[in-house]
């Protein structure tokens, strides 16, 4: 019997000759899982707006900022009545609607907080008394934007860095977000970005970008799983990863699973192969190594979406449940974390 092989560079293959069966689906957004992951984010002194990825396992901001110079915390929590950025952070953000506001327990204004719990996947001001880095570890947490139309909105998105796209590059498959209606923070105050196409994104950073319109983009490579948590193995099923190119013109991109060498899980992909001999399909299983992997795919055209289909190799799974993350960059410098959890519940 003729087949392909099911080793990786065979996988590389039946992308590159469309021998996998793969359906164009659109699936919604990704969810969290308990796999932990560190980002790092560099403030200067004063105001910073900063696009926090990961959930911290403590969301208490006077305990998460504990011994650290950040003074400030603040949280745009609607744009629903038509309420923008203020120009200037440092003015009394108080006096502007739709703000939420942690302050130092050791500051004399401590007692007007109204911010009591710091998520991820979500845009701040912070405001530093001095240079920072910080490292905060937390869960994967889903980017998906809920856009208010007709309005600027507080976003940030995961990207490489360096190496990360252009404004233009990143919002160019959105009509409501593809123009130069952008503020970033510089110095303290908020300035349009007038040249998008020449300005690149920054990890970590946040921005307010004006809606025009409804839209629910999420990037030039959507990524989604079926079921929406993400991805679940196990010895009743598996999931599917979907990928669709929103941009204009090819984009490859590449997928790394990055697991504790402690804990190992064995993905396959299982695939139906045409059988030459026979002109028969068969199903054959492509296995990828327990810990971490780096798979490439070739470019996905234009407006195109291929499916990828995932299981659990049970003969090499080891007892209890696992968690992992599978990371997804575009050529493009896009990034996307989708939570793996991983359960031999048959033993």
């Amino acid at each position: 019997m003729k087949y392909l092989s099911g080793h990786l560079a065979g996988f590389r293959d039946w992308f590159a000759y469309g021998v996998i069966l793969f359906g164009m689906l659109g699936l919604p957004g990704l969810a969290p899982a308990q796999a932990l992951r560190s980002q790092t984010i560099a403030l200067e002194t004063g105001w910073n707006a900063v696009y926090l990825e990961v959930d911290p396992p403590v969301s208490d901001p006077s305990s998460l900022f504990a011994g650290t110079p950040v003074g400030v915390v603040a949280s745009h929590v609607s744009a629903n009545r038509g309420a923008q950025f203020v120009l200037n952070p440092a003015a009394d953000l108080l006096s502007s609607y739709g703000w939420s506001i942690w302050y130092a327990p050791e500051r004399p204004d401590a007692f007007l907080t109204t911010l009591h719990s710091i998520y991820g996947g979500k845009p701040y001001l912070m405001f530093s008394a001095t240079n920072v880095t910080l490292e905060i570890s937390g869960s994967t947490v889903p980017e998906r934007v809920s856009w208010t139309p007709d309005a600027y909105n507080f976003v940030g998105f995961s990207v490489s860095q360096p190496g990360a796209p252009t404004f233009d590059q990143f919002f160019g498959g959105s009509q409501a977000l593809h123009h130069n209606k952008i503020y970033r923070l510089v110095n303290g105050t908020w300035r349009q970005t007038l040249k998008p196409a020449e300005e690149s994104m920054r990890s970590g950073e946040a921005f307010w970008i004006y809606c025009d319109g409804r839209t629910d983009y999420t990037g030039p490579l959507q990524v989604s799983t079926r079921p929406v948590s993400g991805v679940n193995l196990s010895s009743h099923g598996g999931s599917v990863i979907t990928f669709r190119n929103h941009t204009a013109y090819p984009l490859a991109f590449f997928v790394e699973h990055l697991t504790d060498p402690a804990s190992p899980i064995p993905i396959s992909t299982p695939m139906r192969v045409l059988d030459q001999e026979t002109g028969e399909m068969a199903t054959r299983s492509v296995h990828f190594d327990a810990g971490y992997f780096r798979q490439e795919f070739p470019a996905l055209e234009a407006g195109m979406a291929i499916s990828w289909p995932l299981s659990l190799r049970l003969q090499d799974a080891g007892p209890g449940e696992r968690y992992s993350l599978l990371k997804v960059t575009t050529e493009m410098g896009t990034i996307t974390y989708i939570p793996v959890t991983a359960s031999r519940d048959d033993l």
